[in-house]
């Protein structure tokens, strides 16, 4: 079932979950990652998924595990989907590039794109988060290896309390390693290890004097293609109530992108294993065109308005384009598919969000299941919203 009428939604990226198999023990991990799984898809499998996305449409493909480069048969898989024509994105700790996937993601680098963790400027901070003595070492020994083999990169830090006091050093590492994007990830899904985070977590007031001290930032935006360059374009997890006056687009979640989890479920976000209310089927059940195009959450979801959005999301000015930003933060803070976007939700209940991005400014959005408040001064108010705006919409 693959030729569908005019008008049907085209699926244009998806994410490839290869294995939960992981050398670190990252304490923000949303997908508890460690061992590789029973049942995880084989090498077959994995390509029948590439063709069938292909025929849908996609473009694009994320490999991410776990730690995709342990699994074996990895540069194979690499090697499939560039034959396919896909453009490639690639998410990994950093740690284990051995020279031979080294050779093959400098073979393939012309529509390759690699997305780097780096949660620290120091040994410290960065392995404090990592679980793994040595990483922050060998993640920049092989970020420079990259670099000189001509390969382009970003880099990914989750902001926690812990390394706040090292984001700028972290932006100049950035730049001197050659990256090409650091994404300031503002918060941790409370999925998996990440669980075990509140007590980490920044609040209004550190949020908002990071973004002021910072250069301007853009938005993390899901249609840009990171450019092949060498000056890291800085960007964060704010969401676009926030940072008015661009595009605003995301993952795409049910109406462009989908994620195939290591065991073949098919959901909404790579990180769904714990929710079944956000997945679609399994590939070893049904053809990913029947999943994409059939199943009820992927044909109910697509018809969302505004209103079918709980909390502040369904009062937001950019809802219609935003779509409640990330579900899988929502579903994981609130157990609820339609519940509000967490970081909104919290800046929203202590006076935070800014009254011109509300639809109607008398209506009262609080959630049903009253999420606890971030920490912060009583009073504080949000910075100017011109202080806020951001350099245009960006992102992969």
């Amino acid at each position: 079932m693959t030729d569908r009428e005019s008008g049907a939604h085209s699926l244009d990226n998806l994410t490839i979950s290869l294995t939960l198999a992981c050398n670190q023990a990252c304490r923000h991990c949303w997908v508890d990652a460690g061992k590789a799984q029973p049942g995880e898809l084989d090498d077959d499998e994995i390509r029948s998924v590439l063709t069938q996305a292909r025929r849908l449409g996609a473009r694009h493909v994320k490999f991410t595990g776990g730690e995709p480069l342990l699994r074996p048969g990895f540069v194979a898989l690499l090697r499939a989907a560039y034959d396919q024509g896909f453009r490639i994105s690639l998410e990994t700790n950093g740690t284990v590039l051995s020279d031979a996937t080294l050779g093959e993601l400098t073979r393939i680098g012309d529509r390759l794109h690699l997305y780097v963790s780096l949660d620290g400027a120091s040994p410290a901070t960065h392995e404090s988060f990592r679980g793994q003595r040595g990483a922050f070492a060998r993640t920049v020994d092989n970020l420079r290896r990259l670099r000189d083999n001509g390969l382009y990169f970003s880099i990914h830090t989750v902001v926690r309390r812990r390394n706040l006091h090292e984001i700028r050093d972290i932006l100049e590492l950035a730049g001197d390693l050659g990256a090409s994007q650091l994404k300031l990830i503002l918060g941790v899904h409370e999925l998996g290890r990440g669980h075990e985070l509140a007590e980490d977590v920044i609040d209004a007031g550190e949020l908002f004097d990071l973004l002021a001290d910072l250069p301007p930032q853009r938005l993390w935006d899901y249609a840009w293609d990171p450019q092949r360059s060498r000056t890291p374009v800085l960007m964060t997890t704010l969401p676009p109530a926030f940072q008015p006056g661009g595009a605003v687009t995301t993952c795409g979640w049910s109406r462009s992108f989908l994620a195939v989890l290591a065991n073949g479920d098919v959901a909404i976000c790579q990180g769904m294993y714990e929710f079944d209310q956000a997945k679609a089927g399994n590939v070893r059940q049904r053809s990913l065109a029947d999943i994409w195009h059939d199943s009820p959450l992927f044909t109910s979801t697509r018809a969302w308005q505004v209103d079918d959005l709980d909390g502040v999301c369904g009062n937001c000015a950019v809802a219609e384009s935003c779509r409640g930003l990330c579900r899988a933060s929502a579903i994981a803070r609130y157990r609820d598919l339609r519940a509000p976007y967490p970081l909104c939700q919290v800046l929203y209940d202590a006076g935070h969000f800014p009254v011109a991005m509300l639809r109607d400014t008398a209506r009262a959005t609080p959630y049903a299941e009253a999420p606890p408040a971030i920490p912060g001064s009583p009073g504080r108010r949000l910075l100017p919203l011109t202080a806020l705006s951001t350099a245009g919409p960006g992102g992969p």
